[in-house]
């Protein structure tokens, strides 16, 4: 390779220096970019990791809640905010059941990130709680083993059945001749 500053010794133009030094960096750089191209082809190829995560749902009458749950450093997330914000007070120990019937280490290195919509504040609480329970069971059995996943499953079922289960009962239309569902107008007969 010949060095630029005994082309200038040379008396060579200052013109003919700069289109070497262009042409030499231009051969470089397109060396670099094969070699980059070739690393990016096979770093590119290789199959990406899916990140171990669950969706699961839970419903109460019209409220549908949906859990996404996936190794983390246990956090709870309700649409974006921690539990023990929630509305209604009086019901946030139903929302904590499935997390004080794991323990601590049942959900110590799970984040499960909850949105829920439709339905009153109630029936959202007893949505969440589903689909705590369900994403919790949900993980178990697809990631970590079949037996562990029997047992929280067993102990939510002793507990309570509808942490698992949904609540089929809706409630039933109106219809004429009466002012409810079932209730008739008052007849007389004379």
């Amino acid at each position: 390779m010949l060095n630029p500053y005994r082309i200038i010794e040379n008396s060579l133009s200052t013109v003919h220096v700069v289109q070497y030094i262009t042409v030499s960096l231009k051969a470089r750089l397109a060396d670099f970019s094969r070699s980059v191209g070739i690393i990016m082809q096979t770093v590119c190829n290789q199959p990406k990791e899916k990140p171990k995560a669950v969706q699961v749902f839970g419903r109460k009458k019209t409220a549908t809640a949906v859990a996404h749950c996936k190794l983390g450093s246990g956090t709870i997330r309700v649409n974006g905010r921690p539990l023990d914000v929630l509305e209604p007070r009086p019901l946030l120990p139903k929302l904590m059941e499935p997390i004080l019937l794991l323990g601590k280490h049942g959900l110590s290195n799970l984040d499960i990130r909850v949105r829920v919509s439709g339905g009153g504040r109630v029936a959202q609480i007893y949505a969440v709680r589903q689909a705590i329970a369900k994403s919790v069971v949900a993980f178990h059995q697809k990631y970590v083993d079949e037996c562990s996943k029997n047992m929280i499953k067993e102990k939510f079922v002793q507990y309570d059945r509808s942490l698992l289960v949904a609540d089929p009962r809706r409630c039933e239309p109106k219809k004429f001749g009466g002012s409810g569902a079932r209730a008739r107008y008052q007849k007389s007969y004379r």
